[in-house]
């Protein structure tokens, strides 16, 4: 028998009493933890945050780009009273002249997009923007919760563009994987790789130019100081948006200015579920949320707590579980507002109970069928039918999503402040450095969010004027009899879904602490394979397979992540403290004080 040294990368927790925020960079950590320090709440930290890491994570996220934000209120704020819980929704928006039929497919998808189309017009260039929804939901989110002015929230953003920040070495890495796509078009080739190669994240002494290691976005600073003083319309209207239009029609683009004049981000009541003596929240815009709340739901009717955890009976519990609930993704899930959506009954404890009860202990019953997607067996089976805890029959037979849009590039930032407000806050650019284009004069990535929806006509998620894809982004807020106790979310494409139920499973039935609870090694179940995690003991793998999973062992690396990227926070109310974790590999982190 072979044997293998594993790797076992760790964190300290962060533990804090006045506040603590969590960002995928440093620099946008700290820009949301002076807010705090100045008095801010939980919000106005979240608005810093996420405006600073636009600049400094450029290749997965964009105030042209998506996100979703959960927040609950200790504290009144506003026309919100204490105990408030509200969804703030700004994700993208297909444009108003976009159709079901708008690419021509060439094949399966075989990356992130669900099918192939001609000239790749889905994944990459003007034709794949969808209508950006970043800074106008952090701006909203300001306008209705945040405390201190938005000139003194955006400054750390605006700083870091126009002064420009040293190239870390993830980020040149990312420009260099890129870096095609980036010198197809002016805008994007100009800041990124303005010498036709990647800047080097580590400055030369002996060069003359001791700079070139620095990142400056001039362009980008200028519309930043716009949105801090006009706020939203600062981009959404006048001359970005004039600048906008004038770009998107001499290249080809679907965007207008009567589009982004008529973007307006959601502000909603989250949907909820309870689990155990907690209430799990989710958005109410088509997202990986949705699905987490559905396998929770699931996973409850099981005896998780009773299993040891890492275990063959925890792991193949929750691949079961988590299986049952994507095949009901792939088969039903669209924006309820264009598409018969049974959302109640996916979400129901009594159609939860019905699947919980097909679990087989001893085998994996739903990854039996080797030559098929686990979801096409399932998705035609009898017991997938929420209908009827939906309160109606069956008004269609949408087409099944295929197997792709298994990665794309996220961030995600969590904060909380001494007053118990907390905050859950996805944000992307969907691919790495979106669509690649940059408007030139504007200096923000644009996204490609129009890779998310099903090129094909005929689907629950196919495209329609003004439609809401269905995303990856699944960021979870939990309170505790109405109390705030756990924000947890992750970057890292359809991996973020399972990654924010492990983390917040380990912390609810396994009683782990928010960096214990990140660090454990975990598997997914997204995808037709199930990963697991090298780490696992080979014993409990070799297990699995004779069950009849289908696993594949995979490692997180330096450069890449295959498990998505947690980042959590918790509210321990009996040591009065705040505790956060975050990612163990690249640049993420959490701080507090």
């Amino acid at each position: 028998m072979s044997v293998r040294g594993v790797w076992r990368p760790d964190k300290d927790e962060v533990v804090a009493h006045n506040g603590v925020v969590t960002a995928m960079h440093p620099l946008a950590a700290q820009a949301g933890l002076e807010m705090l320090k100045q008095g801010g709440n939980a919000v106005d930290a979240a608005v810093a945050t996420g405006f600073a890491i636009s600049v400094v994570e450029p290749h997965n996220t964009s105030i042209a780009g998506v996100g979703l934000m959960l927040i609950h209120l200790e504290t009144g704020v506003g026309e919100f009273p204490p105990g408030t819980d509200l969804s703030i929704e700004f994700g993208p928006r297909a444009p108003s002249v976009a159709h079901p039929e708008m690419y021509d497919i060439t094949g399966p998808g075989t990356g992130i997009s669900t099918y192939e189309v001609e000239g790749n017009e889905n994944v990459e260039g003007y034709r794949s923007i969808a209508v950006p929804g970043t800074a106008a939901g952090l701006c909203v989110a300001h306008e209705l919760l945040g405390t201190l002015p938005l000139e003194q929230v955006l400054e750390p953003a605006i700083h870091l563009a126009q002064e420009g920040f040293d190239v870390y070495w993830l980020l040149s890495l990312m420009i260099g994987s890129s870096m095609v796509g980036l010198q197809r078009y002016q805008g994007s080739r100009e800041i990124f790789v303005p010498n036709g190669v990647p800047p080097d994240y580590t400055p030369d002494p002996s060069s003359p130019n001791t700079d070139s290691h620095r990142l400056v976005q001039s362009d980008l600073a200028d519309v930043l100081k716009r949105i801090a003083k006009l706020g939203r319309a600062g981009m959404y209207k006048g001359e970005v948006a004039n600048a906008v239009a004038e770009d998107m029609q001499r290249h080809g683009g679907l965007i207008t200015t009567a589009d982004l004049e008529k973007y307006e981000p959601a502000v909603k009541v989250p949907l909820k579920t309870g689990y155990r003596d907690f209430q799990v929240l989710s958005p109410t815009a088509p997202c990986g949320s949705w699905t987490a709340l559905q396998t929770l739901n699931i996973l409850e009717n099981t005896n998780l707590h009773s299993m040891k955890h890492g275990s063959v009976e925890h792991m193949h519990t929750f691949i079961e579980g988590a299986r049952h609930a994507f095949a009901d993704r792939f088969r039903y899930m669209g924006d309820p507002d264009f598409e018969q959506v049974p959302l109640k009954g996916l979400l129901s404890k009594g159609y939860a109970k019905l699947i919980a009860e097909q679990i087989d202990a001893e085998e994996a019953q739903i990854e039996k069928l080797s030559s098929e997607p686990p979801w096409t067996y399932f998705s035609s089976n009898t017991i997938h039918d929420p209908w009827p805890f939906d309160g109606r029959s069956n008004p269609m037979s949408p087409t099944i999503e295929s197997t792709s849009n298994l990665s794309d590039c996220t961030t995600h930032l969590g904060t909380a402040d001494k007053n118990g407000n907390i905050v859950s806050c996805t944000q992307t650019a969907v691919s790495i450095f979106g669509s690649r284009v940059v408007t030139p004069g504007l200096g923000f990535v644009w996204n490609n969010g129009m890779v998310w929806f099903n090129a094909k006509p005929g689907a629950a998620n196919s495209i329609s004027p003004w439609k809401r894809p269905l995303v990856n982004m699944a960021p979870l807020l939990v309170t505790r009899e109405g109390k705030p106790y756990l924000s947890v979310g992750s970057p890292g494409g359809r991996q973020v879904i399972n990654a924010n139920i492990n983390v917040t499973l380990n912390v609810l039935e396994f009683g782990m602490g928010p960096q214990e609870a990140i660090t454990s090694p975990r598997v997914d179940a997204a995808g037709t394979h199930s990963l697991v995690d090298s780490r696992i003991e080979a014993s409990t793998v070799t297990a699995l397979r004779n069950m009849g999973h289908r696993v594949e062992i995979v490692d997180d690396i330096e450069a890449w992540y295959r498990f998505a990227r947690p980042s959590a926070i918790l509210v321990d109310d009996v040591a009065g403290t705040l505790r956060a974790g975050t990612h163990i590999l690249q640049t993420a982190e959490a701080v507090g004080f």
